[in-house]
């Protein structure tokens, strides 16, 4: 059966999956990730990503520190935000697949060497459990970064919603707003296939809910996608 991944990762490709260069993720060698806020896993490996079906707070941490793993490691070769510049494939493509992790986990445990030369440095010893499937996580929710753009305008309204919120704002002008940001996020589908993508429209509403007070930062992150 033909698969999204081999669509989009041809065997040359794969091959070439990570950075050319050993040292070439994020801006300095493999770095650990704190992975505190993340629940335990068992000891031994999962064979599929655990978060996959995450909601809340799991799910929203997941992909924050997936977020800093993948920058720390990843983004100098695969592109910031996962949205790969040409030097290496885009890893949003990925399917959210037993098959998908299984190619990843091979990747991220084992690194990867062409005719002598390290191309991935394995993570193994380096990165936790949860630090890699936080990765995973946080990659293969990405949305469709075009899609967002064509929906620039609407994205714009909300900023400003957002922005206008008043600090003695009530529960539930709070509640309607984050519905509002959560319904105009779900309109968005994950290159992977994943269940669902994890847009700063749902990043920002999960952050409103915490309170007004916290307005200012959930307006901050949406106007991030507006500077693109």
């Amino acid at each position: 059966m033909t698969s999204r991944i081999s669509k989009i990762f041809p065997l040359a490709l794969s091959l070439a999956f990570w950075a050319p260069m050993a040292l070439g993720h994020g801006d300095t060698a493999p770095q650990a990730v704190d992975t505190t806020g993340l629940p335990e896993l068992p000891a031994e490996m999962a064979t599929q990503n655990p978060w996959r079906e995450a909601e809340g707070e799991v799910l929203f941490k997941a992909v924050e520190i997936g977020a800093k793993g993948f920058n720390s490691n990843c983004a100098r070769c695969h592109g910031l935000e996962a949205i790969s510049g040409g030097l290496a494939p885009d890893l949003r493509f990925l399917e959210a697949s037993e098959y998908g992790d299984e190619w990843f986990l091979d990747r991220i445990l084992h690194g990867y060497e062409q005719n002598g030369a390290v191309k991935m440095p394995p993570f193994e010893g380096i990165l936790n459990q949860q630090a890699i499937w936080a990765i995973r996580t946080y990659i293969e929710t990405r949305p469709d970064a075009d899609a967002m753009a064509g929906k620039s305008t609407e994205i714009a309204a909300l900023y400003d919603k957002v922005k206008a919120l008043p600090p003695d704002a009530g529960e539930d002008q709070i509640a309607a707003l984050a519905q509002e940001l959560e319904t105009a996020g779900s309109g968005f589908e994950a290159l992977s296939g994943a269940p669902r993508t994890v847009t700063v429209l749902d990043q920002a509403a999960h952050i409103l809910r915490s309170g007004a007070s916290h307005a200012p930062a959930a307006a901050e992150l949406i106007q991030s996608v507006l500077r693109k």
